[in-house]
């Protein structure tokens, strides 16, 4: 009989909170038992198995990460919401480092419900790219490229990579989304 007060949504809780705290790569599922004080048999009444609770954590990480996205470009375009949009992204990535991660490695999961997730991750971004008049391939183009930096950016700030310079971070973040922001609008004229 399944243990009063343990649910999916107390699992899925207590599983995000330990991975934010002790990271992706000390997850298991022994640790989450001893998080909430039961015995690792007694998680599986409730979640199938350790992808099934990777694949729930998933995509809580990408409903948070869009729900960012989103906040951040409500009734916004073109460069205010570019930067806005940016700004949100990279602070999600340093904030949530771990959830971050795991939302990088999803493909690894081999899952269509997190591939479907994956992409609401894009929806805002194309919303903003829209607000550009770029024609529809050249957003998935563009799109490509700004998560590119964006991922790129993330990833080499977390690992310490921009350590060596004496100049602000905040700073080569903003130039690098200002040069997207140009090529963006050169882009939207080639278009009309």
């Amino acid at each position: 009989m399944p243990r009063q007060g343990l649910g999916k949504e107390s699992i899925l809780q207590a599983a995000i909170a330990l991975i934010e705290e002790k990271g992706i790569a000390q997850f298991s599922m022994g640790e989450l038992a001893k998080r909430l004080n039961v015995k690792p048999a007694s998680l599986y009444n409730h979640v199938d198995s350790l992808h099934d609770l990777l694949e729930q954590i998933g995509l809580a990480a990408i409903s948070r990460l869009t729900e960012a996205e989103n906040q951040a470009i409500q009734g916004k375009q073109k460069d205010e919401a570019l930067f806005s949009l940016a700004e949100a992204y990279r602070f999600f990535a340093r904030e949530h480092a771990q959830l971050y991660r795991l939302i990088l490695g999803l493909s690894k999961l081999d899952s269509q419900v997190l591939e479907k997730g994956a992409g609401d991750i894009v929806q805002p971004i194309l919303h903003v790219l829209s607000t550009y008049g770029l024609r529809e391939h050249q957003q998935y183009h563009w799109q490509r490229v700004l998560r590119g930096v964006m991922v790129g950016f993330a990833v080499h700030e977390h690992a310490g990579g921009f350590s060596r310079f004496p100049v602000d971070e905040n700073e080569s973040y903003r130039v690098a989304i200002q040069c997207i922001a140009e090529g963006l609008h050169r882009a939207g004229k080639e278009a009309e």
